[in-house]
């Protein structure tokens, strides 16, 4: 797994099944396959299994914002449901893109204006 500081976090503000399917939609594209994962989480106390809040994202990759942008667009317009997405480095700065707003060239050049930080901060 990356170091915190080479990782964009993704979360949903749905439920863990948003975020396994929003897993699933990534690991169908053939430019993020294997770009995503679940972080290893350890069983809390009182807990049955683990419990997923977040996928992580290894930055640095070339043409990663415009993969991103592309099947995160593409996935907001197969949504039935009202949900946001939020993305994170690991200096906190952070995107929330809301599924009721998308406009395609916007989440591009916001994904871009992340991504090069994190560039910037390698």
């Amino acid at each position: 797994m990356p170091e915190p500081e080479d990782q964009l976090t993704i979360c949903t503000s749905g439920s863990a099944d948003d975020l396994f399917e929003l897993l699933e939609w990534f690991n169908d594209e053939d430019d993020l396959r294997g770009r995503v994962e679940l972080p290893a989480n350890g069983i809390r106390p009182g807990q049955m299994g683990d419990l997923y809040d977040v996928l992580i994202v290894a930055v640095g990759t070339t043409g990663l914002a415009s993969a991103l942008a592309r099947s995160l667009t593409t996935w907001f317009t197969t949504r039935r449901s009202d949900i946001s997405v939020t993305l994170e480095l690991g200096d906190d700065t952070k995107l929330t893109l809301d599924g009721n707003r998308i406009n395609a060239p916007e989440v591009l050049d916001a994904l871009h204006s992340v991504l090069e930080r994190a560039d910037k901060s390698q």
